[in-house]
């Protein structure tokens, strides 16, 4: 009787839900599935050893710190988290670990935002006027893009949080709420100072759409957080970063006065053709529903694609990192614009196998059967030894091995050059494989660091696949 009371209970409420917020519950049960088979990849990949110190260690021990109120300062780059790229929600998701210090925090938020940026999508699709099967297909786009899948499989990025309040800005702005925009949009770039370029988009979009107040709220708000940033918050932070100053600024400012004062020699620095490609990438699953009357919404990309383009680091054109989740994003926006100015109706099959077709050429799922499988015959050695070190120790190990061990004071991994300032002395422990040294280190420098703790006079051990762990 009861269950039968409860059952009902349950259908009321959903309903009550899906007529308030026009969502169906199937699409929260299918974003739920959705997060825990993301979580579930992004934690396997971790417990397999492919994650690594950049970016998860790092970010797992600022969380870890300023959970314990130690200052949020981290061991491998030296720097403030708000030095980073002043991603002050990290703050808020700091209490997290405050209920339990796990590093799946990290992966099951992320595979939540990247899972439901799907609900604003939706709503941004029904103000289009597009039907409930129309809504299911571009959600699916969201979620079929490769750089998503890839994303939630490269450690973690608190950027990758902004993905749910960003499209809320999009529905936001169709709804002219300026105040809820505003709201979303210091939410979106507290997660990271580069999205000022998404949101000074979405400000140049408004020009042409002539929406004045939301340009002006859009551009004002973009430049008057780089500007705090810049001239107040990172140098302030820098007495406590090693003299760091944030990635972006760095990046922005060095383009900038590149641009200035030697635009030809800039120009030459580029790499068209890595960038023609890049854009053919970005773009390829769009390209089929993409219309004139997307372009609006596209231009919105300008800012962050023009960094993306420029930049040294071929990283930023690629779909594996998180600097192009947010093109995508309004890649999704744009179709929507492209598809209700088509009046469609009816799921598109042939775009729909498209869409599949770039997920698998582009997406990594293989990577479960092929890359992300290298280290399997070393898994119960590699845990083994991890046991035997003390949970207080200071840590110099791999590149790889460090993301298991980020809750401490200091943890570090052996890459060139980084000892000079961090003498053996400051660390307890030492678990190295030469054999296998990880990103960023080699053999030879392995073998020197073991070489000279064994001469210092500290008890090694060498254990099963190549492993060796010294201990003071």
């Amino acid at each position: 009787m009861n269950k039968g009371i409860n059952s009902q209970v349950e259908i009321d409420l959903l309903g009550k839900f899906e007529e308030k917020f026009n969502i169906p519950s199937r699409l929260l049960l299918f974003c739920f599935i959705l997060t825990l088979f993301l979580w579930l990849c992004s934690y396997t990949r971790h417990i397999l050893f492919q994650s690594n110190v950049y970016d998860l260690g790092i970010f797992d021990q600022w969380f870890w710190l300023l959970s314990k109120g130690y200052p949020p300062i981290s061991s491998t780059t030296k720097v403030h988290v708000l030095s980073d790229h002043g991603a002050w929600v990290i703050y808020i998701f700091s209490f997290l670990y405050k209920l339990s210090a796990n590093i799946n925090w990290l992966f099951f938020t992320q595979a939540l935002s990247l899972s439901f940026t799907a609900l604003p999508i939706w709503l941004i699709a029904k103000k289009n006027n597009l039907n409930q099967s129309m809504c299911w297909f571009v959600c699916g786009l969201w979620w079929l893009q490769p750089v998503v899948f890839n994303v939630n499989l490269f450690d973690f990025h608190p950027e990758v949080w902004a993905m749910p309040a960003l499209a809320g800005c999009y529905l936001a702005a169709k709804k002219n709420n300026i105040v809820l925009w505003l709201i979303l949009a210091l939410f979106v770039i507290g997660c990271r100072d580069g999205l000022i370029l998404v949101t000074a988009g979405i400000g140049i979009e408004s020009v042409i759409r002539k929406k004045w107040k939301l340009a002006i709220t859009a551009i004002g708000v973009s430049v008057g957080w780089f500007i705090f940033i810049s001239r107040w918050l990172f140098p302030f932070l820098k007495q406590y970063s090693d003299g760091a100053i944030g990635a972006t600024e760095s990046i922005m400012s060095n383009l900038l006065y590149g641009f200035l004062t030697s635009p030809i020699q800039e120009l030459n620095k580029i790499d068209l053709s890595g960038g023609i490609i890049y854009l053919l990438l970005i773009s390829i699953a769009f390209i089929p529903i993409w219309t004139k009357n997307s372009l609006t919404t596209l231009a919105g990309t300008i800012p962050l694609l023009m960094l993306n383009f420029a930049a040294d680091n071929p990283s930023f054109r690629t779909l594996i990192h998180q600097y192009n989740l947010p093109i995508a994003l309004i890649g999704v926006i744009a179709a929507i614009e492209g598809l209700s100015i088509r009046r469609v109706s009816k799921v598109p099959i042939n775009k729909l196998v498209w869409i599949s077709i770039c997920w698998f050429a582009l997406a990594k799922p293989y990577f479960f059967t092929g890359p992300y499988l290298a280290r399997l015959p070393q898994l119960n050695s590699i845990y083994n030894a991890i046991s035997m070190v003390p949970k207080e120790a200071n840590v110099l190990t791999t590149s790889y091995i460090a993301p298991h061990l980020s809750h401490r004071r200091k943890i570090m991994y052996p890459k060139t050059n980084s000892l000079n300032k961090t003498p053996l002395k400051d660390f307890d422990v030492i678990l190295l494989n030469p054999v296998d040294p990880g990103w960023g280190s080699s053999k030879k420098l392995q073998n020197k660091i073991l070489k000279s703790a064994r001469e210092s006079g500290w008890s090694c051990l060498q254990l099963k696949n190549s492993l060796n762990f010294c201990k003071k």
